[in-house]
Protein backbone atom coordinates (compact mmCIF):
# COMPACT_ATOMS: atom_id res chain seq x y z
CA UNK A 1 0.00 0.00 0.00
CA UNK A 2 0.92 3.22 -1.08
CA UNK A 3 0.74 6.02 1.21
CA UNK A 4 0.69 9.57 -0.43
CA UNK A 5 1.17 12.48 1.18
CA UNK A 6 -0.36 15.88 0.56
CA UNK A 7 1.62 18.70 1.13
CA UNK A 8 0.28 22.06 0.88
CA UNK A 9 2.93 24.41 -0.41
CA UNK A 10 3.31 27.82 2.40
CA UNK A 11 2.93 30.90 0.68
CA UNK A 12 5.76 33.54 1.80
CA UNK A 13 3.23 36.31 2.01
CA UNK A 14 0.23 35.51 3.72
CA UNK A 15 -2.94 36.89 2.14
CA UNK A 16 -5.16 36.38 5.19
CA UNK A 17 -3.52 36.13 8.28
CA UNK A 18 -2.64 32.53 9.88
CA UNK A 19 -2.17 32.87 13.59
CA UNK A 20 -3.19 35.75 16.15
CA UNK A 21 0.50 37.65 15.39
CA UNK A 22 0.69 37.76 11.73
CA UNK A 23 -3.12 39.99 12.50
CA UNK A 24 -1.62 41.89 14.93
CA UNK A 25 1.16 43.12 12.50
CA UNK A 26 -1.89 43.34 9.73
CA UNK A 27 -3.47 45.28 11.87
CA UNK A 28 -0.81 47.23 12.93
CA UNK A 29 0.09 47.97 9.20
CA UNK A 30 -3.50 48.95 8.98
CA UNK A 31 -3.22 51.43 11.76
CA UNK A 32 -0.08 52.81 10.54
CA UNK A 33 -1.32 53.58 6.65
CA UNK A 34 -4.37 55.04 8.37
CA UNK A 35 -2.26 57.68 10.72
CA UNK A 36 -0.26 58.55 7.84
CA UNK A 37 -2.87 59.35 5.37
CA UNK A 38 -4.63 60.94 8.26
CA UNK A 39 -1.46 63.10 8.89
CA UNK A 40 -0.95 64.29 5.07
CA UNK A 41 -4.86 65.23 4.64
CA UNK A 42 -4.31 67.23 7.52
CA UNK A 43 -1.45 68.92 5.84
CA UNK A 44 -3.34 69.34 2.93
CA UNK A 45 -6.56 70.87 4.70
CA UNK A 46 -4.15 73.28 6.87
CA UNK A 47 -2.11 74.33 3.44
CA UNK A 48 -5.49 75.37 1.71
CA UNK A 49 -7.02 77.32 4.83
CA UNK A 50 -3.80 78.65 5.16
CA UNK A 51 -3.80 80.24 1.43
CA UNK A 52 -7.55 80.93 1.61
CA UNK A 53 -6.69 82.90 4.81
CA UNK A 54 -3.56 84.43 2.97
CA UNK A 55 -6.07 85.55 0.27
CA UNK A 56 -9.22 86.67 1.78
CA UNK A 57 -6.29 88.84 3.81
CA UNK A 58 -5.38 90.45 0.75
CA UNK A 59 -8.67 90.98 -0.17
CA UNK A 60 -9.78 92.93 2.97
CA UNK A 61 -6.68 94.96 2.95
CA UNK A 62 -7.37 96.14 -0.48
CA UNK A 63 -10.62 96.98 0.07
CA UNK A 64 -9.97 98.82 3.19
CA UNK A 65 -6.60 100.48 0.82
CA UNK A 66 -9.23 101.49 -2.07
CA UNK A 67 -11.45 103.06 0.30
CA UNK A 68 -9.26 104.94 2.41
CA UNK A 69 -6.83 106.03 0.50
CA UNK A 70 -6.90 105.44 -3.27
CA UNK A 71 -10.58 106.69 -3.59
CA UNK A 72 -10.00 109.52 -1.49
CA UNK A 73 -6.65 110.48 -3.69
CA UNK A 74 -9.27 110.02 -6.54
CA UNK A 75 -10.79 113.36 -5.84
CA UNK A 76 -7.82 115.66 -5.60
CA UNK A 77 -6.68 116.70 -9.26
CA UNK A 78 -2.79 115.90 -9.85
CA UNK A 79 -2.46 119.65 -10.38
CA UNK A 80 -3.68 120.40 -6.71
CA UNK A 81 -1.48 117.22 -5.19
CA UNK A 82 1.65 118.84 -7.41
CA UNK A 83 0.82 122.22 -5.89
CA UNK A 84 0.32 121.09 -2.53
CA UNK A 85 3.29 118.69 -2.53
CA UNK A 86 5.36 122.37 -3.09
CA UNK A 87 3.82 124.59 -0.70
CA UNK A 88 3.76 122.21 2.43
CA UNK A 89 3.76 124.57 4.94
CA UNK A 90 1.24 127.08 3.42
CA UNK A 91 -1.19 123.97 2.88
CA UNK A 92 0.09 122.20 5.83
CA UNK A 93 -3.62 120.13 6.63
CA UNK A 94 -3.66 119.09 3.12
CA UNK A 95 -0.38 117.93 3.01
CA UNK A 96 -0.43 116.27 5.55
CA UNK A 97 -4.09 114.29 4.98
CA UNK A 98 -2.19 113.29 1.41
CA UNK A 99 1.15 112.01 3.16
CA UNK A 100 -1.83 109.84 5.40
CA UNK A 101 -3.16 108.45 2.16
CA UNK A 102 0.37 107.54 0.64
CA UNK A 103 1.50 106.25 4.08
CA UNK A 104 -1.37 103.81 3.79
CA UNK A 105 -0.45 102.98 0.01
CA UNK A 106 3.18 102.19 1.74
CA UNK A 107 2.32 100.19 4.35
CA UNK A 108 0.14 97.83 2.13
CA UNK A 109 3.37 97.63 0.25
CA UNK A 110 5.39 96.61 3.00
CA UNK A 111 2.32 93.63 3.47
CA UNK A 112 3.30 93.05 -0.37
CA UNK A 113 6.84 92.87 -0.58
CA UNK A 114 6.76 90.87 2.81
CA UNK A 115 4.74 88.62 0.98
CA UNK A 116 1.81 88.66 3.84
CA UNK A 117 0.00 89.87 1.15
CA UNK A 118 -0.27 87.27 -2.11
CA UNK A 119 1.16 89.08 -4.88
CA UNK A 120 -1.17 87.63 -7.58
CA UNK A 121 -4.45 89.03 -6.14
CA UNK A 122 -2.54 92.41 -5.58
CA UNK A 123 -1.76 92.45 -9.07
CA UNK A 124 -5.09 91.21 -10.47
CA UNK A 125 -6.54 93.46 -8.33
CA UNK A 126 -4.62 96.52 -8.92
CA UNK A 127 -2.71 96.77 -12.05
CA UNK A 128 -4.24 99.41 -14.31
CA UNK A 129 -4.30 101.58 -11.18
CA UNK A 130 -1.80 100.85 -9.39
CA UNK A 131 0.60 100.79 -11.78
CA UNK A 132 -0.56 102.99 -14.21
CA UNK A 133 0.56 106.99 -14.63
CA UNK A 134 -2.87 108.51 -12.99
CA UNK A 135 -1.55 107.20 -9.58
CA UNK A 136 1.93 108.21 -10.17
CA UNK A 137 0.86 111.21 -11.61
CA UNK A 138 -0.92 111.82 -8.42
CA UNK A 139 1.50 110.82 -5.82
CA UNK A 140 5.06 110.82 -6.96
CA UNK A 141 5.18 115.02 -6.04
CA UNK A 142 4.52 113.99 -2.81
CA UNK A 143 6.95 111.57 -2.76
CA UNK A 144 9.12 113.57 -4.47
CA UNK A 145 8.97 116.22 -1.84
CA UNK A 146 9.04 113.68 1.14
CA UNK A 147 12.45 112.09 -0.61
CA UNK A 148 14.45 115.63 -0.89
CA UNK A 149 14.40 115.61 2.95
CA UNK A 150 15.61 112.02 3.65
CA UNK A 151 19.14 110.06 2.79
CA UNK A 152 16.65 107.31 1.82
CA UNK A 153 14.05 106.41 -0.27
CA UNK A 154 11.29 107.40 1.99
CA UNK A 155 8.84 105.24 0.10
CA UNK A 156 10.81 102.01 -1.12
CA UNK A 157 7.73 99.84 -0.87
CA UNK A 158 5.70 102.00 -2.94
CA UNK A 159 8.04 102.07 -5.77
CA UNK A 160 9.47 97.99 -5.28
CA UNK A 161 5.60 97.26 -5.73
CA UNK A 162 5.45 99.53 -8.69
CA UNK A 163 8.61 98.38 -10.24
CA UNK A 164 7.52 94.47 -10.16
CA UNK A 165 4.49 95.53 -11.38
CA UNK A 166 5.74 96.98 -14.69
CA UNK A 167 8.37 93.93 -14.72
CA UNK A 168 5.19 91.87 -14.90
CA UNK A 169 3.48 93.98 -17.26
CA UNK A 170 6.20 93.80 -19.34
CA UNK A 171 7.06 89.91 -19.05
CA UNK A 172 2.47 89.63 -20.16
CA UNK A 173 3.32 91.61 -22.99
CA UNK A 174 6.40 90.44 -24.41
CA UNK A 175 4.57 86.80 -23.77
CA UNK A 176 1.49 88.10 -25.47
CA UNK A 177 3.58 89.78 -28.57
CA UNK A 178 5.39 86.04 -29.49
CA UNK A 179 2.28 84.69 -29.61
Amino acid sequence: MHCVQTHKPQSTIAIYPQNGAEMEYALDFIAIAVAIISVLISIYTYHKSVLHDRTQSTLDAFNILQREAFDPLNKIPPSEIKDIAAHPIKRSDEYNTISGYIARIEHFCVGVNAKIYDQNIVYELAHGYMDAPKLRNRIEPMIDRKNTSADTDYYENIHKVLKWMDDKNNNKCESNSAN
